[in-house]
C-alpha cells in the first residue's frame, strides 16, 4: 500500500508541472519561435518604399528630415562664423565638419543662419565629434572591444540628441495579447505566455505634457477610466482594468496618466544573427506600443533602431485594420522616402558612425525623434485619445484590452476570443470564492491537533 500511495502522489505533480514560458530575449534570438510569436500577434514585415501607408508620411517626412539643418558658414573658411568658431573650437573639430562636409554636402546650407538653435546645435554636434573620436580610436586598436564599450559611444550620441523626450534604459515593457484569430495550441503556449520585454532604450512622450488630458475629472483619462469600470461590471483593478491599459510599461505608474513611446533601440554586437535578433526585439516592442496606440485611438508609426558596433539602422512600424483586427507592419527604412522606387536591394540603410557625414546624420535623426516624439506624435496621441473618449461619451466605442493576461494554457484547443473573453487571471491575481476557500480548510484541519497537543 506504501508503494501505491507514494504513485499516486508522484502522478499528479507530473500533470500538473508547467515549462516556463520563453523570455522575449530568447524568442527574438531564434527565427522559428520569434514567427510563432508574431503570427499570433498578426504581424507582417513589408517594405518602406512601397507599403508604408500615404496618411503617415507627414511622421516619416519630419523624421528622416536630415538636409540642409546645419550652416554652410561653419565650413567656409571666408565667413565671419568660420573665424568666430576658429577661435572658440579646436582645429580637430573644424577638421571634422570639413570630412562632413565632403561626404555629406547636403547636411548644409545657406539658408541656414548662426542662430540661436544652430549655437545649441553646434554644442551637441561637439559632443557627436567626442563620440566619433572614441570610435576612430576605437578602429586604430588592436584591442577587442565588447558591447558595453560601444553602447558608452552610441550613449554620446543620444544624449547629445535628446532633450525633450524621455529616454528610458532597461524598462520593461508589457507584451500584447496573442491575436483571437488564432486558435492556441500547446506547442505556442511556452511562447505566447510571455508578458513583458525589456528593450535597451525607449523614448517616451514626458508625463507633463499629457496630464492636461488625464487630471480633471472630465478628462479623457477620467472617462475612458469610468467607462472600463462600467464594461467591467463590479470587478475593480486587475490586468484587465484602463489604469492597466493605459501605461505601456509592465510595472503601474504611481499616478493616474499615459504612459506612450515613441521608439525603441537595441545595442547589440555586429554579427548577422545578432543584427536579425535585435530587429526581433525590437518589433516586440514596437508591436506592443502599436497595439496600445491602436487601442488608443491613436494613428501614428514607432520606430526601432538597431546599434551595432559601427552601424546604425532603422525601421518604421505602424497598425492597420484588418477584418476586423489590428494588424502591425514592419519595414526596413531603405534610405528612401515612401513611395519611391527602392535604390537598392539591401533591405536597410546603414549608417557608419565611423564617418563625419553619417554620424551626423545619426545624430540629426535622433534630434528629430526627440522633437517629433514631444510634437507631431504627441499630437497624434492627443488627439486620438480625446476623439476617443468623446465616441465613448456617445455611446459608439468601447475599450479595448491589449495587454497580456491570463494563463493562455487553459485556451488549448479552444476558439476563445481573448480580447472579448480573457481566459482565467493567474492565482495570484483572481480566483474564485470557491478555490479561495479550499486551501485554509485544509489548513484548520492540520494546525487544530498540534494547538491542543500544546495545550496539554
Amino acid at each position: 500500500m506504501s508503494q501505491h500511495s507514494q504513485t499516486s502522489h508522484a502522478l499528479p505533480k507530473a500533470t500538473t508541472r508547467r515549462e516556463r514560458c520563453l523570455p522575449a530575449s530568447q524568442i527574438a534570438k531564434d527565427v522559428s519561435t520569434f514567427e510563432t510569436w508574431s503570427s499570433y500577434q498578426d504581424c507582417e514585415e513589408v517594405d518602406f518604399s512601397m507599403d508604408f501607408p500615404g496618411c503617415l508620411s507627414d511622421h516619416v517626412a519630419e523624421v528622416f528630415s536630415l538636409d540642409g539643418r546645419l550652416p554652410e558658414s561653419w565650413v567656409d573658411p571666408q565667413s565671419k562664423d568660420y573665424r568666430k568658431l576658429k577661435r572658440i573650437v579646436k582645429p580637430a573639430f573644424l577638421d571634422f565638419l570639413q570630412l562632413a562636409r565632403a561626404a555629406a554636402p547636403k547636411l548644409f546650407s545657406d539658408n541656414v543662419s548662426f542662430d540661436d538653435d544652430a549655437k545649441d546645435i553646434l554644442h551637441s554636434v561637439q559632443m557627436v565629434f567626442s563620440a566619433w573620436q572614441c570610435v576612430e580610436r576605437m578602429r586604430g586598436s588592436s584591442r577587442k572591444w565588447s558591447e558595453a564599450d560601444y553602447t558608452g559611444v552610441y550613449e554620446l550620441v543620444r544624449r547629445s540628441a535628446i532633450q525633450c523626450g524621455e529616454a528610458r534604459a532597461q524598462c520593461e515593457i508589457a507584451l500584447p495579447q496573442p491575436s483571437p484569430r488564432h486558435e492556441v495550441t500547446a506547442e505556442a503556449v511556452r511562447v505566447l505566455s510571455v508578458k513583458k520585454a525589456k528593450p535597451d532604450g525607449a523614448l517616451f512622450i514626458p508625463a507633463r505634457l499629457l496630464t492636461s488630458i488625464c487630471k480633471e475629472e472630465q478628462s479623457p483619462y477620467k472617462v475612458l477610466y469610468r467607462a472600463s469600470r462600467q464594461k467591467t461590471g463590479s470587478a475593480v483593478g486587475g490586468e484587465s482594468s484602463f489604469r492597466y491599459q493605459s501605461t505601456l510599461c509592465a510595472r503601474l505608474p504611481d499616478a493616474y496618466v499615459f504612459e506612450i513611446a515613441s521608439t525603441f533601440w537595441e545595442d547589440k554586437k555586429p554579427s548577422h544573427h545578432e543584427l536579425e535578433a535585435a530587429y526581433r526585439q525590437n518589433r516586440m516592442a514596437t508591436t506592443a506600443a502599436l497595439r496600445q496606440l491602436h487601442a488608443l485611438d491613436v494613428e501614428a508609426p514607432v520606430f526601432g533602431i538597431v546599434w551595432a558596433e559601427r552601424t546604425v539602422r532603422v525601421h518604421a512600424d505602424w497598425w492597420r485594420v484588418k477584418e476586423g483586427r489590428p494588424r502591425i507592419y514592419s519595414a526596413a527604412y531603405d534610405g528612401g522616402p515612401p513611395r519611391s522606387p527602392r535604390r537598392n536591394s539591401v533591405a536597410f540603410h546603414e549608417w557608419d558612425l565611423a564617418r563625419p557625414g553619417d554620424i551626423i546624420e545619426v545624430f540629426l535623426l535622433m534630434r528629430n525623434l526627440d522633437r517629433w516624439t514631444t510634437g507631431t506624435f504627441h499630437e497624434a496621441v492627443v488627439a486620438g485619445i480625446t476623439k476617443l473618449a468623446k465616441r465613448m461619451e456617445a455611446g459608439d466605442a468601447s475599450t479595448i484590452s491589449w495587454r497580456r493576461k491570463g494563463d493562455l494554457s487553459l485556451l488549448v484547443g479552444r476558439k476563445v476570443d481573448p480580447e472579448c473573453a480573457p481566459p482565467p487571471e493567474p492565482a495570484e491575481c483572481s480566483i474564485s470564492s470557491a478555490e479561495a476557500a479550499a486551501p485554509p480548510k485544509r489548513k484548520s484541519k492540520k494546525r487544530k491537533p498540534r494547538q491542543s497537543n500544546q495545550s496539554h
